[in-house]
């Protein structure tokens, strides 16, 4: 770092020494240039350039640089004859003096190198050129007369060359190299560059005709000296500084040189030289100072133009934006101007109609132009301002709202107008948002209380908050929670209080609260810092979650139930497991004996172990109702999907259940079209499904029919419609819906509707079917038998098909069953069944 920073040191220094040693160089060539060829007299020097540009030196590159001025001063002095060391150093401090004093008193006026302002030139011209000068010239003619150089009675000769000298330097080289130092950025148009071409032709034969003809028109009466000022008028109005001070210089060099070569207009009336180039240098002086002061002028006066375009494209940019137009009426001659922003107020293009007091009225709604004309004759004959809010009618129908507001004077009535309606829209939309929110507030089913953030006062409350805490309106506000005991924990005021200092909110904080009745109740309470005018306050939402706490106790409950459930339903599934292997053995030891016995002729014991085997089999199929519900219980039965055909399936169960309807002398009818197709379902539990509805209906009807109908539809049937349980009253047509079926239209869906002419059933005793362990009633149980499983089995497989059952039932007059499964199983229900494989 170190290192680094004595790298930048050295070259800042590099930098700044070859700084100074450049303009060390420039004024030593400078000023032997002058004294080479400027010169004409020992007594006079006509200008010296080198003063110039010193003083542009320090002003561009900073008065820093004065060794440089110092160093090229002191050069200059030593190599004039006779060379005195002493003589050299005074001269040089004097000339860098004199640059650095020009420099601080241009800067603190503010100079800028420009010289666009007539305070520039006056700086250049007052300060600078004259202001400064006479440094140098006095240390230059004192050091020159107390050494001996010079008599003392040429003292004052000298001082007066030294100091015209280095005035007419700053005046002449100064401007030039200010205006000159950087290129010009804009584009010169062609007739430019030719109007500049001719100036400066003509500057240059007007330069050489005036002063350096040695022809009879040299010698003329005429004041031929005069023919330049009006070329350097040209170039200060139509060019600026640059070409101003480009001029001034160029006739300054036509002169000197005119002088030098014997001829022009100063010579004419002067006994000597020296007496030429005082006229020379007045004449210069006056002709740079008058061709600077007219471009600084002209300068100033194009940039007020441009400021004053610039504010004007900024009032019209502005009223543009605002929407804000004016007009001013003259009181004496009724003349009216409008700004264009009244013209696009009223929808018009600028300029296409003339502005009157009548035309802008039959702008203004019909109901409102007896307001504007009353306002602006008020204003017009009693001196009366307004300010008016009313409606236009725009040319395309449509309705805008402005204000206008008049000012009058002696002279004028001077108004505005400014389009408000996106101002109204806005004030209309804050007062109903602010409706609405009073009455969200009020009617919000969650509690809303709003309190100060300094001292916890409650402001207001909505009718929910306040009934969760049983407190009237009036009891609340102006008191805070701990006035009214609200928190159970005193420490949860504080609690909160930090959070929302911390996180500046209040997000979900559950604690308990008292209410007027001494209640205990859980909360969740949210807040917001909010600003109602100049308090600041704290708007709080609080939710009662008491009957949800309680709510969710009663779910941990019910998942513990629901996991012991599952638990008894594996026991029941390992119990029925266990129970049916010896029952199988038995079974099949009495299937044994009987076939002994009737081998032997033992007669008497064959029915007792028909008995024996019938009692086997019915245990064997309750034990199975419960290992199958057991599984459907504990997630583990599985499908085995498989196409059958439909009609084969009706003849398996048919033949099946014949004998169980014989038996209670039951006529069986099965309606299955021939063509009824093929489905895709499990079709061990379907037909377990269909067994149980027509074992069923067998068992509970008597000399009756029994009707099984297969059927095949698409879409959604009437019957699924409903999602509402019906329950008239006793003795009346009952049906249970158990569920929504997620139906397509493109859905195709097999129905076996099981029908009989039983003892039916009631709407409670139909409600309660397709429970487990659940008959109709226990009467039923005692008469009929059966574990009550049957239905709720039916069911559960129905759905794990992706079905339903629906039942329907009348009490004395039968009951129907429909099993409703999809032809075709599901996505899903497809990979649920490949996944459970």
């Amino acid at each position: 770092m170190q290192t680094k920073f004595l790298n930048t040191i050295k070259g800042h220094s590099r930098r700044y020494f070859l700084q100074v040693g450049a303009i060390a160089l420039i004024y030593f060539l400078a000023s032997r240039f002058a004294v080479s060829f400027l010169t004409l007299s020992s007594e006079v020097s006509p200008m010296w350039p080198a003063a110039g540009i010193a003083q542009v030196a320090l002003l561009l590159c900073g008065q820093k640089m004065w060794p440089g001025i110092a160093i090229g001063g002191f050069l200059f002095s030593i190599s004039l004859p006779p060379a005195n060391i002493a003589v050299a150093v005074i001269s040089a401090l004097g000339r860098a003096l004199q640059a650095v004093v020009g420099t601080y008193l241009l800067q603190r006026i503010g100079f800028s190198p420009g010289l666009d302002r007539l305070k520039d030139i006056v700086g250049i011209v007052g300060i600078s050129a004259f202001g400064s000068t006479p440094i140098n010239s006095t240390i230059g003619s004192l050091i020159q007369c107390l050494i001996g150089i010079s008599s003392w009675s040429r003292w004052g000769a000298m001082w007066a060359t030294w100091w015209v000298g280095d005035a007419m330097g700053i005046l002449l080289v100064a401007p030039l190299l200010l205006t000159w130092r950087t290129w010009p950025d804009t584009q010169i148009k062609p007739r430019q560059i030719a109007e500049r071409a001719i100036w400066l032709l003509l500057l240059l034969a007007v330069g050489w005709l005036v002063f350096c003809s040695r022809t009879r028109a040299a010698y003329a009466r005429y004041p031929l000296e005069y023919l330049p000022f009006p070329i350097v008028v040209w170039s200060s109005f139509r060019f600026g500084q640059r070409y101003t001070a480009l001029a001034n210089l160029i006739l300054c060099g036509f002169a000197i040189w005119g002088i030098a070569r014997g001829s022009g207009p100063f010579l004419k009336h002067a006994s000597s030289i020296p007496q030429a180039l005082l006229s020379l240098q007045a004449f210069i002086a006056v002709i740079a100072i008058t061709g600077l002061v007219l471009a600084a002028t002209v300068a100033e006066r194009r940039q007020a133009e441009i400021s004053l375009r610039s504010s004007e494209a900024s009032l019209a940019n502005a009223q543009r934006i605002a929407q804000l137009g004016n007009w001013d009426l003259d009181r004496t001659t009724r003349q009216l101007r409008w700004s264009d922003e009244i013209y696009r107020i009223l929808g018009l293009p600028p300029g296409t109609v003339e502005p009157s007091l009548e035309g802008f009225l039959t702008y203004v709604h019909p109901e409102d132009r007896d307001l504007v004309r009353t306002s602006i004759r008020a204003a017009l004959f009693q001196k009366q301002p307004y300010s008016i809010d009313y409606r236009l009618i725009l040319p395309d129908g449509s309705h805008r709202t402005v204000c206008e507001q008049a000012a009058v004077n002696s002279n004028y009535i001077s108004s505005t107008v400014q389009d408000i309606t996106d101002r109204k829209q806005a004030e209309a939309a804050l007062r109903s948002s602010e409706e609405r929110f009073s009455k969200a507030f009020q009617a919000s089913p969650v509690g809303i209380g709003i309190c100060t953030l300094t001292d916890g006062c409650f402001l207001d409350a909505n009718d929910s908050f306040l009934r969760s805490l049983g407190w009237e309106r009036s009891e609340l506000i102006g008191h805070t929670a701990g006035d009214l005991g609200i928190w159970v924990n005193s420490e949860d005021g504080n609690r909160l209080a930090q959070i929302l200092y911390e996180q500046n909110s209040i997000a979900n904080q559950e604690l308990k609260i008292r209410t007027k009745a001494g209640e205990i109740r859980d909360w969740l309470v949210s807040g917001e810092p909010i600003d109602l005018g100049s308090t600041q306050c704290v708007l709080i939402m609080t939710n009662d979650i008491t009957e949800r706490k309680r709510s969710e106790e009663f779910r941990r409950a019910a998942e513990t139930a629901e996991a012991a459930n599952r638990s008894k339903s594996i026991f029941l599934a390992n119990m029925s497991h266990e129970l049916r292997t010896p029952l199988n053995a038995i079974i099949g030891y009495s299937e044994l004996l009987q076939e002994d016995a009737q081998e032997l002729g033992a007669d008497e014991f064959v029915e007792d172990l028909k008995r024996i085997s019938a009692a086997g089999q019915h245990l064997l199929a309750l034990i199975q109702d419960i290992l199958d519900f057991s599984k459907i219980e504990a997630g583990h039965m599985n499908l085995y999907l498989e196409t059958f055909s439909i009609l084969t399936l009706v003849e398996d169960v048919t033949a099946t259940i014949g004998p169980m309807a014989d038996k209670n002398t039951n006529i069986l009818e099965i309606n299955c079209a021939d063509n009824i197709g093929s489905m895709q379902a499990d079709l061990t539990k379907l037909r377990q499904c269909l067994f149980n509805l027509l074992s069923n209906a067998s068992k509970f009807t008597s000399s009756g029919l029994v009707t099984l109908t297969v059927t095949r539809e698409f879409g959604s049937s009437p019957q699924a419609v409903s999602t509402t349980k019906e329950l008239p009253g006793k003795d009346s047509k009952s049906s249970y819906l158990p569920r929504d079926l997620p139906l397509s239209p493109s859905d195709e869906w097999i129905i076996f509707t099981v029908k009989d002419t039983g003892i039916g059933m009631s709407a409670e005793q139909l409600a309660k079917i397709f429970d487990p362990f659940t008959q109709a009633d226990s009467s039923t149980t005692k008469k009929y038998g059966g574990t009550g499983l049957g239905l709720t089995i039916t069911k559960k497989l129905c759905e794990i098909m992706g079905g339903d059952i629906i039942a329907i039932s009348e009490l004395e007059k039968g009951s129907s069953f429909s099993i409703r499964l999809p032809a075709a199983p599901s996505e899903t229900l497809t990979s649920t069944e490949k996944s459970d494989k």
